[in-house]
C-alpha cells in the first residue's frame, strides 16, 4: 500500500493554471462560432414557424373551418430597461362562412369597397378566430425578440402588414406595411438586427441592399402556396 501511494500523484498549481488556460483558449475561440450558430437557428426557427402558421391557417380554409383568414405582422419597437427592443408577432385569423355571407350581402360592408378593407387590420371584432386572443389549435400567435422585417416602425410606436387568402383566390388581398392599395406583397423578409441596422434592407428586386448574415424570405401565392428561402451570399436565394 505504500508503494502505492508513493506512485498516486495529483495536479499541482502549476499544471492546474495551464489546464485552466488551454480551456479558456479554446472556450474563447469557439464562442463566436456558437454564437453565430444560435443566431442562425433563432431566425430559421422563427422563419420555418411562421411558414408553418400560415400554412396552417390557409388549411383552414380548405376544410371549411374558416372562409377567409388572415396573417397579421407587428413589429414594435420599445425601450426596455434602457435598451432598445424589437419585439416581432405573427398571428393567425380566421372568419366562418356565416360571417362571410353577411358581408357579401351587405351593399355596406367594407368588403365591397377596397382590398385593404377586406383584409381588415384596423377593428378588433372584425375576425370570428383571433390567435391573440382566442385560445384556438386553429388559429395560434408566435412572437420573438430582436429580429426584424422590412417594416420601419419607430420606437414606442408599432408597424403593422397583412396578408388574407380565401376559398376564392379574388379575396387574396392585403392591408398595412404588407400591401399597397390593398394589392399584397409577394413576400415577408425575417433577418437578425444588427450593428447600426434594425430593419432588414431589401431592394426593388427582393435582394439585400446590404450584407445581411441571416435573411429569410417567406413567399406566398394567392392560393395559398408557400416557400420559405434563406439568402446566400454565393448562390442568391437558396430554398428550405
Amino acid at each position: 500500500m505504500r508503494v502505492l501511494d508513493e506512485k498516486t500523484k495529483g495536479f499541482n498549481i502549476l499544471e492546474l493554471i495551464v489546464v485552466l488556460l488551454i480551456v479558456g483558449i479554446v472556450s474563447a475561440l469557439g464562442y463566436p462560432e456558437i454564437t453565430k450558430w444560435r443566431k442562425d437557428r433563432e431566425v430559421k426557427s422563427f422563419a420555418i414557424a411562421t411558414k408553418t402558421l400560415i400554412e396552417g391557417v390557409v388549411a383552414q380554409v380548405q376544410r371549411g373551418q374558416y372562409a377567409f383568414v388572415q396573417v397579421r405582422v407587428d413589429e414594435q419597437e420599445t425601450d426596455v430597461e434602457g435598451s432598445n427592443d424589437r419585439v416581432l408577432t405573427i398571428t393567425s385569423k380566421g372568419m366562418k362562412p356565416e360571417t362571410l355571407a353577411n358581408f357579401l350581402n351587405d351593399p355596406a360592408s367594407a368588403w365591397r369597397t377596397t382590398a385593404a378593407g377586406r383584409c381588415n387590420i384596423a377593428d378588433d371584432d372584425y375576425w370570428d378566430a383571433d390567435g391573440g386572443r382566442d385560445d384556438l389549435i386553429e388559429v395560434r400567435t408566435i412572437e420573438v425578440e430582436n429580429l426584424a422585417t422590412t417594416f420601419r416602425g419607430s420606437r414606442d410606436s408599432e408597424a403593422t402588414g397583412a396578408i388574407c387568402f380565401g376559398k376564392n383566390d379574388q379575396w387574396f388581398s392585403g392591408a398595412g406595411t404588407l400591401a399597397v392599395g390593398g394589392i399584397p406583397d409577394g413576400a415577408l423578409f425575417i433577418c437578425d438586427i444588427g450593428v447600426g441596422r434594425n430593419i432588414c434592407e431589401v431592394n426593388d428586386e427582393g435582394n439585400p441592399s446590404v450584407e445581411h448574415r441571416y435573411l429569410y424570405s417567406i413567399e406566398w401565392s394567392r392560393f395559398g402556396n408557400v416557400v420559405l428561402e434563406r439568402w446566400n451570399d454565393n448562390a442568391g436565394w437558396v430554398n428550405q
